[in-house]
């Protein structure tokens, strides 16, 4: 998955206007983030990349660049 496209699909599970997150932006600064949030992050990058997410692994990234890095990382892992 492109990075454009990723930051897409972040502003649907935020359910913003598209274009919204930023990379640099901090997603866990965002008003709606909270458990439902968080739970429908991890399932949103299960669904579209095939990685599946620890908690944990979700809550070390600051930014969601930093996210967005670690799905393409793990993507990457999986393919080889």
């Amino acid at each position: 998955m492109k990075e454009v496209e990723f930051f897409q699909e972040l502003d649907e599970v935020f359910e913003l206007d598209a274009g919204t997150i930023q990379p640099s932006d901090v997603f866990r600064d965002l008003p709606d983030w909270d458990s439902m949030t968080f739970l429908g992050l991890i399932a949103m990058v299960d669904e579209k990349t095939g990685v599946t997410l620890d908690p944990g692994d979700v809550l070390d990234c600051k930014s969601a660049h930093d996210l967005f890095c670690l799905v393409e990382q793990r993507q990457q892992k999986n393919a080889a």
